[in-house]
Parts: C-alpha cells; sequence; structure tokens
C-alpha cells in the first residue's frame, strides 16, 4: 500500500510539472464523467429510481389485451376486475382508479384540480398513511355512499392555508355536499400526478357486461410470488370469463408489467437507453483524448522507463507506475465532473417540471448516481492509462535508445495515438450528426407555420358532471350559454367549443366508410375526429373548401352530419367527390347513425405538432356538437388583445352559468403547443451540449498530437529544410498526416452516425437518419476544426532554422 501511495504522489508531483497536459486532461475527463453521469441520472430517475413506497418493485399494472384484434392494451371494465379481484391468488389485493377532473368548492368560487376515483384499499396497497385524518372507508367506496374527498398536501396548504381544522370541512364536490376527511403528505400524487381523491362509486348493476366507465388496475404481489406465476393466474381467470361471457371477453387476456413501465413505454424505454449509449460516446472521446496525453508523456519517459526496467523493475511494477498518473486524473477529473453533474441534473430538473412528470420520477445526485460517477472514474481510468502503460512498459532498452537517438518518437506509440485520434473523429461525428439532427428538429419545429392561428388564441377547458348535468339537453344548453356569454366578451372576435385545439392531438377510433366492405374489426381503418360547435372553423380562419361547415340548424333531432379534412378525402375518396358519401365511427357492431359529408376542409391540426405523418396520419373527421353529446370541451377565443387578459371574465361567464363550473387549464394555444414540444427543447438543448464537447474533446485531442509529433519530429524536419525543402513542402507534410487522419475517422464515423441516429428516430422530426444538409455541416465543422488543428503547429513547424534543429537533442 505504502508503494501505490509512493506512486500516487510521484505522478502527482509529474502531471503538475505539465500543467497544461494535466488541464486538458482533467477538463476532457470532468466533460465525459459530468456529461455521462447527467443522461445517467436521466435514464436511473425515469426507468429505475420507482415508486416512493416500500417494496414499490412488487407493485404492478394490471390490464387487458386482444391479440385476435390487434389491440395490445385496453383498460378494464368493472365487473372483470372484480372477478380478477375475488378469483386471483397471486396478489396480495387490487386495487383500481380512474384518473378525471374534481370539482371543489367550499366557500368561494370553483377550483379544478387533477383527482383520482380510488377504491377503499388502496393505501393497503401502497403500504402508505395520510398524514392527517383517514382514507376511504368500504362504505364509503360503494355506490350511493356519502361524498367524501381526501386532498393532496399541496391543495392543503394553497387552497386550505394549511389550517388543521380542515378535517370535517363541508365540501361541494363535482356538484356534490362532501367532507373533507383526509391530508395526504408531501410527494404523494399517486396514481401519476394527482392532487385530490375520492372514493369510487360504480354500481356494476347499473351497466352491461364490459360497459361503464374503464379502470385501471393495479396491486401488490404477494411474498414469494413471481411475475410468471401471477401471469399465469391472470391468464387462467381471463380464459375463464372467455368462456363464461364470450359476447365481452372472448379473446381478451390479462397482461402484467411493473407499475411505472405502464406510463413509460418499451419504445421510451428504448429511446433513453439508446440516448445514453450514445452520450456514452463522449466519455469514450474524453478518455481516448487522455489516452494520447499519456502516450506522448510515456513515449517522453521512455528512457526512464528503460532504465528503472535494467535496475530490477518488474513490468508490472513499471506498468502499475504509469497508470498511477491516469488514475490521479480520472479521480480529479471526476471530482470535477460531479459538479458538471450537480449542475446538469438541476437544470434538467427544473425544465422538466413545468411540464408535469409522473410524480415518481425523481432526478437528483444521490447515492446511486455517485455509485456510477465511482463506476465511471474507474472505467475511465482504466481505459485511458491501460494502453499507454502497456504500451510503453513493452519496448527493450536498445529500440528506445536506438529511437531516442534517431530525436524521433517511438513509430508503435506514433502510429497508435494516429488511431486514437481517428476513434475520436469517428466518435464525434456520430455524436454531432445526432445533436445536428436533434437541433434541427427544435429549429424546424419553433420555426413552423401553422395553418391556423395560435398566438391570438385564448384556450380554457370545462368540465361538466352527471350530477348537475344529468343528460345531454341539460348539457347542450349549457355549453349554447357559455358560448353566447363568451361571445358577448369585449376583446372576443371569435368564439367555439371543441374537444380538442388544433395542434394538440385529437381522439382517434375506426371509421367505416360507406361502400367499403370488412371482415373483421381490425379491417376497419382508423381516423382522428373532433367534437365542435359552428362558429369553431370561422374562429381558426378555416373556409370550407367543398361544400358547407356546421350552423346552429345542425342539431340533435336534424339529420347527422359530418365535415371531413382534405387528407380524409385523399384518403377514402380519391375521386375528391365526397360530398354526400357516407361514413359511420366504430367498428362491425357499432350502433352509431351514417353521418353525411357536407363539407370539406383544410387540415387544421387533428395531429399533434411533432408527429410523424406515418405513425399518426392527419385524416379525420368533425361532428357537431349537438349531435356529438360530451360532458368535456376546451372554450377557444380568437382575441384583438392579449388573449390571458380574458382569463378572468371567461370563468366569471362560466360560474354564471353554473356556480359550481371551473375552467382550467388557461392559456394561449401557442403556449399549448410549445409545452407539447418540451421532449424536442429539452433533449435537443441536451445533445446540443453532447456534440459541442465532443467538438472541442475532437480539436483538442488532435491538436495535442500533432503538436507533440512536431515537436517530436524537430530533428526530421531540420534535415528537410537542409536538404533543400521548402516551408509549404513541411506544411503539406503536416497537414497531409492530421487532415489524413480527419478524412479516416469521417468515413469510419459516417456508419456510426447512421446506426446512432436510427435509434434516436423517435424524437427526430421530418429529417431521415442519413439527412445530406446535416452530415456536410458535420463534416464541414469538424474539417474546419481538424484543419486549425493541424494547421497551427505545422505552421510552427516552417519557422525551424534547420541549424538549429540539427543542433536539436
Amino acid at each position: 500500500m505504502e508503494g501505490l501511495l509512493k506512486d500516487f504522489r510521484y505522478a502527482g508531483r509529474g502531471l503538475l510539472r505539465s500543467p497544461g497536459v494535466s488541464a486538458i486532461a482533467v477538463v476532457a475527463l470532468a466533460l465525459g464523467v459530468g456529461l455521462t453521469t447527467v443522461m445517467f441520472s436521466i435514464v436511473y430517475g425515469a426507468l429505475h429510481r420507482g415508486l416512493p413506497f416500500d417494496d414499490a418493485d412488487r407493485i404492478m399494472h394490471l390490464e387487458r389485451a386482444n391479440p385476435t384484434e390487434g389491440i395490445t392494451s385496453m383498460e378494464v371494465p368493472i365487473h372483470d376486475y372484480l372477478d380478477w379481484a375475488e378469483r386471483q391468488r397471486s396478489f396480495e389485493e387490487l386495487g383500481a382508479f380512474y384518473s378525471g377532473t374534481v370539482n371543489i368548492r367550499g366557500t368561494e368560487r370553483p377550483e379544478r384540480y387533477d383527482g383520482a376515483f380510488m377504491t377503499a384499499n388502496t393505501l393497503d396497497v401502497l403500504r402508505t398513511q395520510p398524514a392527517m385524518g383517514r382514507w376511504f372507508s368500504d362504505d364509503e367506496a360503494r355506490p350511493g355512499g356519502p361524498m367524501v374527498v381526501v386532498l393532496g398536501h399541496r391543495v392543503w396548504q394553497e387552497r386550505f392555508g394549511g389550517d388543521p381544522g380542515v378535517l370535517g370541512e363541508a365540501v361541494t364536490v363535482n356538484g356534490q355536499t362532501g367532507e373533507v376527511i383526509g391530508v395526504m403528505p408531501e410527494g404523494f400524487e399517486f396514481p401519476v400526478l394527482e392532487e385530490v381523491w375520492v372514493p369510487l362509486q360504480l354500481d356494476p348493476s347499473a351497466f352491461e357486461r364490459g360497459g361503464g366507465t374503464s379502470l385501471e388496475v393495479f396491486g401488490r404481489l404477494g411474498e414469494g410470488v413471481g411475475l410468471d406465476q401471477a401471469m399465469q393466474d391472470l391468464t387462467s381467470i381471463a380464459t375463464q370469463l372467455g368462456q363464461e361471457h364470450p359476447e365481452s371477453n372472448e379473446g381478451v387476456v390479462a397482461s402484467i408489467r411493473p407499475y411505472t413501465e405502464e406510463f413509460i413505454g418499451d419504445e421510451e424505454r428504448g429511446l433513453l437507453y439508446s440516448m445514453l449509449a450514445t452520450v456514452m460516446l463522449v466519455l469514450l472521446i474524453a478518455c481516448a483524448n487522455v489516452a494520447n496525453l499519456l502516450l506522448a508523456r510515456a513515449s517522453i519517459r521512455q528512457r526512464d522507463v528503460a532504465i528503472r526496467t535494467a535496475i530490477g523493475a518488474s513490468r508490472w511494477r513499471v506498468v502499475v507506475q504509469l497508470m498511477s498518473e491516469a488514475v490521479v486524473l480520472a479521480v480529479v477529473g471526476a471530482a470535477l465532473g460531479t459538479v458538471v453533474a450537480w449542475v446538469g441534473i438541476g437544470m434538467f430538473d427544473r425544465a422538466v417540471q413545468p411540464t408535469d412528470p409522473p410524480f415518481w420520477l425523481d432526478f437528483r445526485l444521490d447515492a446511486p448516481i455517485l455509485g456510477f460517477v465511482a463506476l465511471v472514474t474507474g472505467l475511465a481510468a482504466v481505459v485511458s492509462g491501460a494502453i499507454p502503460a502497456v504500451r510503453a512498459s513493452s519496448t527493450d532498452v536498445n529500440s528506445i535508445l536506438k529511437d531516442e537517438s534517431r530525436g524521433s518518437s517511438s513509430l508503435h506509440i506514433g502510429r497508435l495515438s494516429r488511431w486514437l485520434v481517428v476513434a475520436e473523429v469517428a466518435m464525434s461525428v456520430a455524436l454531432l450528426v445526432a445533436s445536428g439532427l436533434m437541433v434541427k428538429s427544435v429549429v424546424r419545429l419553433n420555426t413552423m407555420a401553422y395553418a391556423y392561428p395560435t398566438e391570438e388564441v385564448f384556450t380554457a377547458r370545462i368540465g361538466l358532471f352527471e350530477e348537475r348535468f344529468p343528460d345531454a339537453g341539460a348539457r347542450q344548453r349549457f355549453w349554447d350559454d357559455v358560448l353566447e356569454r363568451a361571445r358577448a366578451l369585449p376583446g372576443v372576435e371569435r368564439a367555439a367549443l371543441t374537444t380538442t385545439s388544433p395542434g394538440l392531438g385529437s381522439f382517434g377510433g375506426r371509421v367505416q366508410v360507406d361502400g367499403e366492405s370488412y371482415t373483421a374489426d381490425r379491417d376497419v381503418p382508423l381516423a382522428r375526429y373532433a367534437v365542435v360547435s359552428p362558429g369553431f372553423f370561422d374562429t381558426f380562419g378555416a373556409e370550407p373548401l367543398q361544400g358547407r361547415v356546421f350552423t346552429p340548424l345542425d342539431g340533435p333531432d336534424a339529420e347527422p352530419v359530418v365535415v371531413v379534412n382534405q387528407s380524409f378525402v385523399d384518403r377514402f375518396f380519391p375521386d375528391g367527390s365526397a360530398l354526400g358519401r357516407r361514413i359511420r365511427p366504430g367498428g362491425l357492431q357499432s350502433e352509431s347513425p351514417w353521418l353525411q359529408v357536407v363539407g370539406v376542409v383544410p387540415d387544421l391540426g387533428l395531429t399533434g405538432v411533432g408527429d410523424s405523418p406515418e405513425e399518426s396520419p392527419p385524416h379525420g373527421y368533425y361532428v357537431p356538437l349537438a349531435q356529438g353529446d360530451q360532458r368535456f370541451m376546451t372554450l377557444a377565443a380568437y382575441t384583438t388583445g392579449e388573449p390571458l387578459a380574458l382569463a378572468g371574465p371567461v370563468r366569471d361567464a362560466v360560474v354564471a352559468a353554473d356556480a359550481d363550473t371551473p375552467i382550467y387549464f388557461v392559456e394561449t394555444l401557442q403556449t399549448a403547443i410549445e409545452r407539447g414540444m418540451w421532449f424536442y427543447r429539452i433533449f435537443g438543448g441536451l445533445f446540443a451540449a453532447f456534440g459541442l464537447a465532443a467538438l472541442f474533446l475532437a480539436s483538442v485531442g488532435l491538436y495535442g498530437v500533432m503538436s507533440f509529433a512536431v515537436s517530436r519530429r524537430v530533428h526530421e524536419m531540420g534535415i528537410r529544410m537542409a536538404l533543400g525543402a521548402g516551408g509549404r513542402d513541411v506544411l503539406r507534410l503536416i497537414l497531409r498526416q492530421g487532415m489524413t487522419q480527419i478524412a479516416v475517422g469521417m468515413v469510419i464515423g459516417t456508419g456510426l452516425a447512421v446506426f446512432v441516429a436510427r435509434g434516436l428516430a423517435i424524437v427526430i422530426y421530418d429529417a431521415p437518419p442519413w439527412d445530406p444538409a446535416t452530415y456536410a455541416a458535420v463534416f464541414g465543422i469538424l474539417g474546419l476544426t481538424g484543419f486549425l488543428a493541424s494547421y497551427i503547429p505545422a505552421r510552427r513547424a516552417t519557422r525551424v532554422d534547420p541549424m538549429e534543429a540539427l543542433r536539436y537533442e
């Protein structure tokens, strides 16, 4: 141990004698370790930290699927949930919920919250307790039970002032008189990001088998029960239900997965791992950089190594001493890299919070992340130090003395160093291409020209509940009242109601086209749709291309009509004659009426901005609100002034229509669209930083190698110039060597870049993995920086005095 400490002290003193080289190595490793740690913390926080409960890895999410119909994910009807809960033997308990709006009104105006309708056994499954009060009882979570509510910590603090006396306070919940019975601990937002909880009071006898509100089911695996065993248990139950209820359960199977995986799918998981693998290139580039610098130092110290070997030092002892330099550099670089990671993780966490991530996503620098730093530090030390140490200790004394007598570096070390530069350039190409494609996606999304107004449009969401509005007629009267009041507000030029605003993505479902034949539901095509009020198309500046748009005459008793977009015509009516044709929403068993096409409008963003046209086709249709009863709508108003100045007047207008109905999600359409593009913006910024780091490291690496090569070939350059070579000849010689390395690295890196870009295709918008402009820009930037990194030391070589060079060494 004492000898090892001596090696570290000796290595430290040696590195301090070369502060420039040491600083470059430390900065390179700090960037490599820091940026890789940032990406690892994102992956760990999203995929591995899990729910903040005891034995959370045993909490599972259960759902249904129907492989014969090509359906991979379905929620669970109340009847299936009750049968599962009664018959299963693999879980301690099964709970269920559905998420939705919860409106609460005390003595003030109503407020809307993200809420969940939960079973009484929820906290038993999660193994947690309220901070104050209690959870629902079985009597409260039965059909017809009393209305009670449990508050989240933030709601308790902000709406009720943190008053401990809130327990027992009377409130109106979704139009019903209720009572506050509990407050949950800070940070509890189960199932996903909920703020208040009310009991699930569904009555299975009120619905046909398979009908009613669908549920999300969760449960905790029993002691000693594995996922495979539980899957066999639920598969057996699903088979029984298929035999007992073929009309609703034939072909339906159960599916079980860890709870958090339900909300971060396989595609997203693969993407995050691809990103981590891509960012590891920064660390490898840094290691190659440090290895090159240590190779240079080892080349200079070969005589010293030979002498140590000659007087009895073993090769292993020499390797350990040389490796100690890499360890010292790695430790110092990791310390600085930890600071880089701390700053980067904090910036990412602050950037992602406004996007409302699931409550269990937690990005911080804690023990698991520091463990990763330690692992990466060891890896960096081995990768960057092993090659120089082994190479420098493997040559014999005679060859070293002969090599030194010529005044040039070892041929083998020089060749290895050049190949390390080639590897750096290749990895930099891959990372820069990935960064370029991500940044290009962000730029295209930010500069996209929309076919509809966005900055001038005020939007607010409104939700109705059956207790207050029990039938379609009552709901339609409310919508008409609200729309009339909104259009009368100062500053409102046009207003309409819609299930979803343009650019935010709409509902989708199967739709039959009259005249086409289908053999099974899976053959019925999919299309997007929106339910809108008269005035919707005028609000967003869209004139009909054919026919007409909706009017107040398209009421519930009028002939069912529909307006389709141009993409729908292109897809289903290629001859262009859409007017008078008929479509019917739903599959082959659909009882919906046939809808007659009365108009064709331009595409108005039924898909989300940034959605791929291949994965999310834009064809769709619109149904009039009076013929498509809805409980939740968005009010959109085109304004002549500041849109958000309408928030107060619109809130008052809605409360005037119904005192228990609030508005929420108040924002401009532009803000809503930008919020949906957060992934592109945040990860585009991250990859821009990664790309710049790779460019810096590759440039420094090439410059360092070329500078060292020139300094070790001064004698050779003097001989060449003494024999008649001019400065331009020497310049060309060195530039050719440097640019050859760049060119070879670019060729290898092109193939690696295509591979990396394909792995990131899901977050690259409107650009193929082989986008020529991106590759050209990367080649140009790397070529220019490589040229400068070679030119500066080459230019210095041309200024060598031949007589001084011949006396060199």
